[in-house]
């Protein structure tokens, strides 16, 4: 919510219960209180909350319009007795067609009407996706097309979404506007609260009954995505690992699986194609090591090297490691549902990573990690392993990108972003409609009761440790008001 609604046209200052203030003072001074900061966090974030709305309503839409528009690609026909060609196959068409790429992941297809998937790793692209799909006929091994992730349309809006184009910078400013849409959200609740305006459908008290009306029921589905939406920020994201890490909610401990390496690689460092990642869940996962054998050590292969596919895993598999059909049939084995994506393994002690992603239903994720010569399960990672705060986040994931149940679930999370663009829309409306001409922002007036005043600002700020970068650029405003706008007469007037 972007700006609470006024009681009063004429005063739009005024707090609810006006011919009662003598005995309630205190409470209509609060008003006075939350009101002034509800104004100037919907001032200070309402552009990039409109932008994060409308990617985020559009990003909804990815599965399906991708499936659109790379329908000639990812779609297959055959007849009915039609048999696929070795994976194997398929890998070393893709690496004729494009010798100069090194060979990442391979999705294998989910049923007989799609195409096998290959990921190579590429330079140049998005920094979420620096790779290329690549995607072969199931039946007879041609190379359909391929698409760079980095430069789709898709990719795009999930960049300007969650940094703005502008790596981390424009990731801090997003987190940003998040956390201060929370506050927004927070206060707004407690305007509506007070104020609950009935009369009024047209004109300037009807845009205000609609603005609060429509604030209030969706805030617990705007508070929702704006949680389910930190894990991904650059500051919150961090932190919230850590302390998964270290309340072990998160990745099992170095005991529970042997990592021979002496500095160990996490499943996060694998790909940063966003399609074929492992869970969120498993990004800290250490990487185990595959135990060479039979004079295998001395073998120094590399991701993209394909050298003979036939009977060998392809990409920096050794020689003498399992065949990539022998690596997905290991994973069928061991139950990984649905389309998983095989990272295919990186030099002599590399492992292949099956990886099985499920938005619809987290539970049904799992990443496995296999011995590249023995196919020993050298560690399997899934909901039952997961720690509770693990199991939050990626039931929050599934819910954020209005997948978890179905239609349903993408509708609400549409109708929030449209909400959220008409709240943002309506406050600035509100705003220019009684700001008088002249006489600077029209800001409610400040809290005469030191006491309420001191008292929002420690509640700001204990917002403002659960949001770090709120809880800052809350300081640096207090600092601002304090040390400047005071002190300098012709500010105090323009900022109210």
């Amino acid at each position: 919510m972007t700006h609470a609604p006024s009681l009063s046209e004429d005063r739009p200052d005024t707090g609810p219960d006006s011919g009662t203030d003598r005995a309630r003072p205190s409470r209509n001074q609060l008003y006075k209180a939350l009101w002034r900061w509800h104004f100037y966090a919907g001032l200070l974030v309402t552009p990039l909350l409109v932008l994060l709305a409308v990617t985020g309503a559009i990003y909804l839409f990815k599965p399906a319009y991708e499936n659109w528009v790379y329908k000639d690609l990812r779609t297959v026909h055959a007849t009915e007795h039609a048999k696929p060609v070795p994976l194997a196959q398929q890998v070393d068409a893709v690496r004729k067609a494009k010798p100069e790429a090194t060979v990442q992941s391979v999705t294998p297809p989910s049923d007989r009407e799609h195409s096998t998937m290959v990921t190579l790793a590429a330079d140049g692209g998005g920094p979420w996706a620096p790779t290329v799909s690549v995607y072969v006929n199931q039946y007879d091994g041609k190379v359909l097309g391929s698409v760079d992730n980095g430069k789709t349309f898709m990719q795009n809006v999930r960049e300007l979404h969650g940094n703005l184009l502008s790596g981390d910078i424009g990731d801090r400013l997003m987190e940003l506007t998040a956390s201060w849409a929370a506050i927004l959200t927070f206060t707004g609740l407690y305007l509506w609260w007070r104020a609950r305006p009935r009369r009024g459908r047209t004109g300037r008290r009807g845009l205000r009954r609609w603005h609060a009306t429509v604030g209030a029921a969706v805030s617990v589905f705007l508070l929702l995505l704006i949680a389910t939406g930190l894990p991904w920020t650059g500051i919150w994201g961090q932190q919230l690992q850590k302390v998964i890490t270290a309340t072990k909610q998160g990745t099992p401990s170095a005991e529970d699986y042997k990592v021979s390496s002496k500095v160990p690689s996490t499943a996060d460092h694998l790909t940063s194609n966003p399609d074929t990642s492992v869970p969120w869940a498993a990004e800290k996962v250490q990487v185990p090591t595959s135990k060479a054998g039979g004079g295998h050590e001395g073998h120094a292969g590399h991701m993209g090297h394909m050298g003979h596919m036939g009977g060998r895993g392809g990409g920096g598999a050794a020689p003498g490691s399992l065949s990539i059909e022998r690596a997905v049939a290991l994973a069928h084995r061991e139950h990984v549902p649905g389309t998983f994506t095989v990272t295919l393994p990186q030099g002599p002690k590399g492992v292949y990573t099956i990886s099985g992603k499920s938005e619809a239903d987290p539970a049904k994720q799992r990443t496995l990690f296999l011995d590249q010569y023995s196919g020993k399960v050298l560690a399997s990672y899934g909901w039952p392993q997961y720690g509770l705060l693990s199991k939050l986040v990626e039931e929050g994931i599934a819910l954020h990108q209005g997948e978890r149940f179905g239609w349903p679930n993408l509708l609400i999370a549409l109708g929030t972003c449209l909400a959220v663009i008409g709240m943002a829309v309506s406050g600035v409306v509100m705003w220019w409609r009684r700001r008088p001409t002249g006489k600077g922002l029209c800001a409610p007036r400040r809290a005469q009761d030191a006491r309420v005043t001191r008292g929002v600002a420690l509640i700001m700020l204990i917002l403002g440790v659960a949001m770090p970068l709120a809880g800052i650029s809350m300081l640096l405003i207090l600092m601002l008001d304090w040390l400047v706008i005071r002190r300098v007469a012709p500010l105090r007037r323009f900022f109210g």
